[in-house]
């Protein structure tokens, strides 16, 4: 069973409980050797559960939990971030020593691809769901979930998406095929281009859009899966398509700004989230040493708070601007990022507030990004007017000064300003090429990191080597 587990571009999730958002339930499935489509997914109700699962598969350490939020965080975080844990997997991504063996490209890896063959098994046992509205719906989340996670290893283990060599650029392989059997899983598939996996994740989201509903409760609605099409739109370089995503949102949605950036992260399912993981004190992956909020907060007895803020970074946010700092700890701040008090307290080691309670949701797509992608968008069609509207009324909310004039490069800024500590900043400086420019404390000398330098895309982890031979390594490892 390990030969077929590390072979994670065809993970037998029907090995993996189909848990419930709630942790509450699980569906019993016979072990996944003889595990057989018909009696695993043989009604509504279990294809129902089975949709939950995926959900709940999101919320894996590996995925949203805290990696896919992080990695990229700290994979381009020079100038932004120190590391101060005792994990070396993270160290060595901040300093770009990874190896192939690196455990946090495996376990990414393969909890993507889990959740890939979860989506698969789901469409695939659709011919048991007797309601064409509940059909549609499944088939609608199956395949965002897919698309969602195709985005993101194509981000992480592949080049940026460039328009003349996106057909030639190895990107990640593309299951499709639900494997509900070890013969089936016995199947090698290759690495697929950067194209291909883009026109992948476009295909699925565009279906999605039209099979889900306006509004899905916590699931992920047909504006949800636009608001990632337009975010896929923008990595990709075509930020008209992303605009016109981003603005139907926008206009659309019913979604609002919430009162300030704080209430975003301390409120569950706050009024301008378009999707967030739900977490409870049952599931939530802060009470485990990997945790967003472990990683993250360093209050009294919470948090370790490996990850600490550089003042340079800090220093960006104006005096006014509540996403910033007054020096405070968290107890006297009404700021986003504070002096930490838990075992790692020392003066100007500061901490970021968007992490800081082991039960709290995950925001993984809100509105201020969609206005922020609009922005971009409308910058670059010649509308600088538009734009600056756009940014103003993002800073708006966290008492930044309004600006008067825009340039590309304030729209940049304002996203790292708004979104950091979201998993957003690696993402940011390939699609535009912005280097790493940052110093180095112990020699002091100013350090540039290329965009496209090959240690900020992850290896392929060996272990999906050793046992597909189509898999072809990235360069640097």
């Amino acid at each position: 069973m390990k030969t077929i587990l590390s072979r994670s571009v065809i993970a037998l999730t029907l090995g993996i409980a189909f848990t419930l958002s709630s942790c509450e339930k699980q569906l019993d499935l016979e072990p996944p050797q003889s595990v057989d489509a018909a009696t695993a997914l043989n009604s509504e109700s279990k294809v129902g559960s089975a949709v939950l699962g995926l959900y709940a598969k999101f919320d894996d350490p590996s995925l949203y939990g805290t990696q896919l939020i992080l990695i990229p965080d700290i994979l381009g975080g020079n100038g932004v971030v120190a590391w101060q844990g005792s994990f070396t997997t993270y160290r060595d991504l901040l300093n770009r020593t990874t190896t192939n063996l690196n455990g946090l490209a495996e376990s990414t890896w393969r909890g993507a691809y889990q959740a890939i063959n979860q989506a698969n098994l789901i469409i695939n046992a659709l011919g048991v769901v007797e309601s064409q509205q509940l059909k549609a719906q499944y088939e609608g989340e199956a395949r965002f979930v897919r698309a969602d996670m195709l985005f993101e290893l194509v981000r992480l283990y592949g080049k940026q998406y460039n328009a003349s060599t996106a057909a030639s650029d190895l990107g990640v392989p593309i299951s499709l095929t639900a494997n509900q059997t070890q013969e089936e899983a016995a199947t090698d598939l290759p690495r697929a281009t950067v194209a291909e996996v883009y026109a992948q994740v476009i295909t699925d989201l565009q279906a999605a859009i039209t099979l889900l509903p306006e509004d899905n409760g916590f699931r992920a609605s047909s504006y949800t899966a636009k608001a990632l099409l337009a975010r896929v739109y923008l990595q990709q370089g075509n930020p008209a398509a992303a605009g016109a995503q981003a603005d139907d949102v926008i206009d659309n949605s019913g979604k609002a700004l919430s009162p300030t950036l704080v209430a975003v992260f301390r409120n569950r399912n706050s009024a301008e989230s378009l999707f967030e993981i739900q977490q409870n004190d049952q599931n939530n992956a802060g009470t485990a040493n990997n945790g967003l909020a472990t990683l993250y907060a360093n209050i009294d007895q919470l948090g370790r708070g490996d990850v600490r803020v550089l003042e340079g970074f800090a220093a960006q946010y104006e005096d006014s601007d509540e996403r910033g700092t007054d020096q405070q700890t968290f107890n006297l701040t009404r700021k986003l990022i504070y002096y930490g008090t838990g075992p790692t307290r020392a003066d100007s080691l500061l901490r970021s507030g968007k992490w800081v309670a082991y039960g709290q949701n995950i925001p993984v797509i809100r509105l201020a990004e969609m206005y922020l992608i609009r922005a971009e968008a409308a910058f670059y069609a010649g509308d600088e007017s538009a734009a600056l509207a756009d940014v103003n009324i993002v800073r708006a909310r966290s008492k930044a000064t309004p600006l008067t004039t825009i340039t590309a490069e304030d729209i940049l800024r304002e996203r790292q300003l708004e979104l950091a500590f979201e998993g957003v900043r690696l993402h940011d400086l390939k699609r535009t090429g912005t280097s790493i420019v940052y110093i180095n404390a112990s020699t002091g000398a100013t350090i540039t990191v290329a965009s496209d330098n090959p240690r900020l895309v992850l290896p392929i982890p060996q272990r999906e080597i050793n046992v597909n031979p189509l898999l072809v390594q990235n360069p640097s490892y």
